[in-house]
């Protein structure tokens, strides 16, 4: 089987990390929590969901600024959901801040995924319109990983997450974890395998409790990656000549990995009063990269960064 050439004019276009980015869907403060109340629910000054779309805004105004052109998925509400997937099916959760778990794109192809996380499991909902108007393209393939019932995750059946992907043209680093059962499990990987055979599809073994490749592993431009040696078993071969900026432990459990290229020369990277990330913003400045951090600290209190609330759709080839 051959590689397809992507067509930079297709209604999505994705062939690496670091391409100009041109078009993404940014995640909504919109989701509700495994006891049945809203994000938005109390008072206003309070609300998770005011804060979540706090930092969306300047995240929309720092992007918008660069050139890329914003989508956000329809806002969905606990009838919506039900209305979908049935009664009681709201019960467990819903989240629509991290719209990257759902969906990954390679070359002109949409993926759409089965999350593991029993909570996560009508996020998809808010993203068919989405993928339904790309899809319309004849450019585009949509694919869809075996979907399996709402209150159970058989151990196999593949289960994939956005955030444990890293895609570097001809190559796709996966990670994967022997310690947690969130992100992508070893039936997942083998169906991406098996189906983009024409890439090299690599596992990346997480340890010490990082729960996806995104904690781990960054690459901002060819040859220059962030990397928490202490949160993988090895680090790809491919790499070991690149120039690597080493971070902790500790900081790849506060998310320094987890930001995203705008271009080979521009980053986004979020932050909070408490971890500034100041350590992999001054390495990338020294190497020319100009940086913008934002504050993120309640989408890092849910558990993700600027990377995850960005779904790339569109990057440039040049």
């Amino acid at each position: 089987m051959c590689m397809k050439k992507a067509n930079p004019r297709a209604s999505v276009c994705i062939s690496n990390e670091y391409g100009v980015l041109k078009e993404v869907v940014v995640g909504l403060g919109s989701g509700m929590y495994g006891n049945g109340i809203g994000w938005d629910d109390g008072e206003p000054e309070t609300a998770a969901s005011v804060f979540l779309e706090k930092e969306n805004d300047e995240l929309i105004s720092v992007l918008k600024g660069c050139g890329v052109e914003i989508i956000r998925p329809r806002q969905l509400s606990k009838k919506d959901v039900e209305s979908l997937y049935g009664k009681g099916s709201a019960d467990v959760g819903y989240n629509q801040a991290f719209p990257r778990d759902n969906i990954f794109i390679v070359a002109n192809d949409l993926i759409e995924f089965e999350l593991r996380d029993v909570s996560r499991k009508t996020d998809i909902a808010g993203l068919y319109g989405i993928l339904q108007n790309k899809s319309k393209d004849a450019e585009i393939c949509w694919y869809s990983t075996p979907h399996c019932p709402i209150r159970t995750t058989p151990e196999d059946y593949p289960m994939l997450n956005g955030r444990d992907f890293v895609y570097l043209d001809t190559r796709i680093l996966i990670g994967q974890s022997r310690e947690n059962d969130i992100g992508t499990n070893s039936e997942g990987f083998r169906w991406m395998r098996n189906t983009f055979a024409f890439h090299d599809v690599m596992a990346v073994f997480l340890k010490n409790g990082l729960t996806d490749l995104g904690q781990a592993i960054s690459v901002p431009r060819p040859g220059l990656a962030i990397v928490c040696r202490e949160g993988i078993e090895e680090l790809p071969a491919f790499m070991k000549d690149w120039d690597i900026i080493d971070i902790s432990l500790d900081e790849a459990r506060s998310f320094a990995a987890e930001g995203i290229a705008v271009n080979d020369g521009e980053y986004i990277t979020g932050v909070t009063e408490e971890f500034d990330n100041g350590h992999v913003i001054s390495e990338l400045k020294k190497r020319g990269m100009k940086v913008h951090g934002i504050n993120f600290s309640a989408h890092m209190s849910f558990g993700g960064s600027v990377r995850a609330a960005v779904l790339p759709l569109k990057r440039g080839l040049e």
